[in-house]
């Protein structure tokens, strides 16, 4: 009888080895970069939802700034959440300063990121207050990896635009260069 739980219990251990070394290795990577999924484990709003849609309606990505020296998708969520208003979290990805990657929802929800634009777009947010200072470069390398992932996983190219395009707000900041981001994207420059 103890041998026999013995291997059962050796079974599982292997069992649950094999599924973390898969996990690891099959987590998205966007050129490299691994993307953190925490679309689960962000708070959400209780008795509100975000639309949804279908892949083929994604036609452009919508970069932002959070405006803020520091932060992480869960303050960025409960900020959006509570004093917004919003279902949850607005943004599709976020980049740290250090140029991590975090997918806060997913593709096919229509999120809450720029007026008039949600249907169509990804938001990206850049941690940090870039009317302040120029993002890290890490990070702006991080963003370009991104998108060219979010390009082959959609199949086709996207348009990239800074949120100040569609509105009154600064965002992504004054120091972001989105037409750079454009030609590093296209590979017309490194």
């Amino acid at each position: 009888m103890k041998e026999a739980w013995k291997k059962y219990l050796l079974i599982a251990l292997v069992v649950v080895l094999i599924l973390i070394v898969t996990a690891t290795i099959l987590r998205p990577r966007a050129y490299g970069i691994p993307i953190e999924n925490q679309v689960y484990r962000l708070p959400k709003a209780l008795f509100k939802r975000y639309d949804t849609r279908s892949l083929d309606k994604i036609e452009q990505v919508v970069i932002h700034h959070s405006a803020t020296e520091s932060g992480s998708p869960e303050s960025y969520a409960l900020y959006h959440i509570h004093n917004n208003g919003w279902p949850g979290i607005g943004y599709h990805y976020v980049i740290s300063k250090a140029g991590k990657i975090v997918q806060t929802q997913r593709l096919k929800t229509v999120s809450y990121h720029t007026s008039g634009q949600n249907t169509r777009s990804v938001g990206i947010c850049l941690t940090g207050n870039y009317d302040t200072q120029s993002p890290p470069t890490v990070q702006l390398d991080s963003c370009v990896k991104l998108i060219k992932y979010l390009e082959d996983k959609l199949g086709r190219p996207l348009a990239i635009a800074g949120h100040n395009e569609y509105g009154t707000k600064s965002c992504p900041g004054s120091k972001v260069n989105v037409n750079l981001i454009q030609q590093r994207v296209k590979g017309l420059i490194a």
